[in-house]
């Protein structure tokens, strides 16, 4: 295995440390590594959706950017 050196801002370090601590997560690192592995499927997924139907037009990636845009901002109010 590899090790990474990444730096989190300071509430989300707190956070997942807690989890850790309470036992809601088995490991700080397990938990960022299944969330990289997710990550990277969603970008392999969309990957072989443009190799199967080519990229998307100026329209569907203003849709797709709105929609990123909403879901970041979401996520960001904690809702």
């Amino acid at each position: 295995m590899a090790r990474l050196n990444i730096t989190l801002p300071d509430e989300l370090a707190a956070t997942l440390q807690g989890l850790a601590e309470d036992k809601k997560i088995a490991s700080v690192s397990g938990f960022l590594a299944d969330g990289a592995r997710l990550k990277l499927s969603y970008l392999r997924d969309a990957a072989t959706v443009d190799e199967l139907f080519g990229p998307p037009t100026p329209d569907e990636q203003a849709m797709i950017d709105h929609l990123v845009d909403e879901g970041a901002q979401y996520h960001r109010h904690g809702q």
